[in-house]
This record gives C-alpha cells, structure tokens and sequence, in this order.
C-alpha cells in the first residue's frame, strides 16, 4: 500500500503579506523613477540585478534573463524579478521626491515601515530582509 502524499504546506501568511507590501511600495515608487525622474531608470545598475539574483537563490526562485544588453531581468515593460526579490530597487525612492513631505512622502514612509515591520516579524528563519538596511 503506498502512503499519501503529505498535503502541500500552506504558504506563509507573513510572508505573502510582506510581498504584498513590497508590491505595494514598488507600484508607489516606479512612476517616480520611470515618469518624474530628469533620467528614468538611471538607478537600475547590474549589481542591483547580482542581489536580486542572490536573494532570489535564498527563496529557492530561478529568474528568467532577459534581453536587455545591461540589466539582465529588464523586460520590455520594466524588471520581472517580483518586488519581494528585489526590495533595495522596490524601496529605492530618489530624495527629492521625499524631501519636502506631503501626500506622497507621508505615504512612502508608513508602508515602508510597514515593510520593515513585516520583515521583523518573520524572524532569523526567513531570507535576511533588507529594506530597514537600505536607509540605516
């Protein structure tokens, strides 16, 4: 008689709310970087695409490459690597979109903390979080 196999785990509620977050903060942040900026996307750089790929592994996560000569995961429309692999990029923001407050910047702010808080939450047994390390 074979044994049943081991019904699938569910997935972590902290976590699919932490990618949540971070897809939340990227939807926030990539109209600044990609529509407002003096040069749209100057912040994507490779090595941002290295720790992508590293965080990725952490997750157990294979990331398709795309044909951008530079920026291995740009996609025709923008990065495919999900925010939560990607927080430093998720979180980036330049400072004068914060700088002078308002809607905004109050926003950017309460769900970065947001961010962080979940990333605590989730304790030493998860991938490192990096977003408080991205502004601390």
């Amino acid at each position: 008689m074979k044994a049943k196999p081991a019904p699938c785990a569910a997935p972590d509620p902290g976590l699919r709310r932490l990618e949540q977050k971070y897809e939340a903060i990227a939807e926030m942040t990539r109209p600044k970087c990609l529509g407002e900026c003096p040069e749209p996307g100057a912040c994507c750089q490779p090595r941002y695409c290295d720790l992508a790929e590293a965080r990725a592994r952490q997750f157990g996560v294979g990331l398709p490459p795309q044909a951008h000569p530079t920026l291995r995961f740009m996609g025709p429309a923008g990065c495919v690597v999900p925010p939560y692999l990607r927080p430093l990029c998720a979180v980036h923001v330049c400072e004068p979109h914060l700088l002078h407050g308002g809607p905004f910047a109050e926003a950017y702010f309460e769900l970065r903390e947001e961010v962080c808080e979940l990333e605590e939450k989730l304790g030493p047994g998860w991938p490192e979080g990096l977003a408080r390390h991205y502004w601390e």
